[in-house]
C-alpha cells in the first residue's frame, strides 16, 4: 500500500470529500489529487494531513503491513525486551550481517527477536539505527537506537527508505531511496548531510516497512 493508497482509504473512512480534506490540511484540491493518484509522493504539508486524517505521519509515509498501532504511531515505543522466536517474528542482526542476508549463518539459540506483523516475509530482519542522519526536525525521523524492520521481498520506490550495500563495504546504510531526473539517491532525512548518489555497484538489501524503540 502507497502513502496514495492510505490518504484515500482514510479520507473514505471519514467519509470526506478531496475538497473538504484539502480545505482541512491547508492544500488546494488539486494538490490533494496529486497526492491520491501517486504523483505526489512527498507532501510538504505531511503533519497536517496526518492531524486531519487522525494518523501519523510516519504511518501516513511509511506505512505498515496492518495497522497495528496506528493509533498512536507507525513508530512505536515497546517496552517489551526482545524474546525467543515464535511464527511472527523475526531475528535482530547486525549492519555486518545485514550486508550478508540472506547467506549469513546464524546461530537460532543466541538470537534476539522482535514481534512483526502477521504477513511479514521470512526473511526479514530488524537492524538497529547507528548514528544520526535519520534524525530529523520535522516529518519523518528515526533516531539513533530505533529498531527497523527491512522487508528484502519488497521492490524499493521512489520515496521508500531502504538499506542498501555500497561497493567495497562489510556493512549497510539505511537512507531514503530518491529518484530525480533519471539520476537515483540514497538521500538521508537529517539535513546536515549529503545525499549518496547511487552507481550501478549498490544493491538494495530491504525496504522498511517498520521502526521501534525498546525502552
Amino acid at each position: 500500500m502507497s502513502i496514495a493508497d492510505r490518504v484515500k482509504q482514510k479520507r473514505a473512512l471519514y467519509r470526506l470529500t478531496q475538497a473538504e480534506l484539502a480545505k482541512r490540511v491547508g492544500i488546494t484540491q488539486q494538490s490533494l489529487q496529486k497526492i491520491e493518484d501517486g504523483r505526489t509522493q512527498n507532501p510538504r504539508k505531511l503533519l497536517n494531513l496526518a492531524k486531519a486524517l487522525n494518523c501519523s505521519p510516519e504511518w501516513l509515509q511509511l506505512g505498515t503491513t496492518t495497522e497495528v498501532r496506528e493509533s498512536s504511531s507507525h513508530y512505536s515505543n515497546d517496552s517489551a525486551p526482545p524474546t525467543s522466536l515464535s511464527q511472527h517474528q523475526r531475528p535482530i542482526i547486525s549492519a555486518f550481517q545485514a550486508a550478508q542476508w540472506p547467506n549469513y549463518s546464524m546461530d537460532a539459540e543466541q538470537q534476539a527477536y522482535l514481534d512483526t506483523p502477521p504477513d511479514t516475509s521470512p526473511s526479514a530482519f530488524w537492524l538497529k539505527v547507528i548514528g544520526d542522519s535519520m534524525t530529523s526536525t520535522s516529518g519523518i525521523s528515526i533516531p539513533e537506537g530505533y529498531f527497523i524492520l527491512v522487508e528484502p521481498n519488497l521492490t524499493a520506490k521512489n520515496g521508500d527508505l531502504v538499506v542498501a550495500k555500497l561497493a567495497n563495504t562489510t556493512e549497510v546504510t539505511f537512507k531514503k531511496w530518491v529518484v530525480d531526473v533519471g539520476q537515483t539517491y540514497l538521500k538521508p532525512l537529517n539535513s546536515d548531510y549529503r545525499a549518496i548518489e547511487v552507481s550501478q555497484d549498490l544493491a538494495i538489501i530491504g525496504v522498511v516497512t517498520q521502526a521501534r524503540l525498546l525502552f
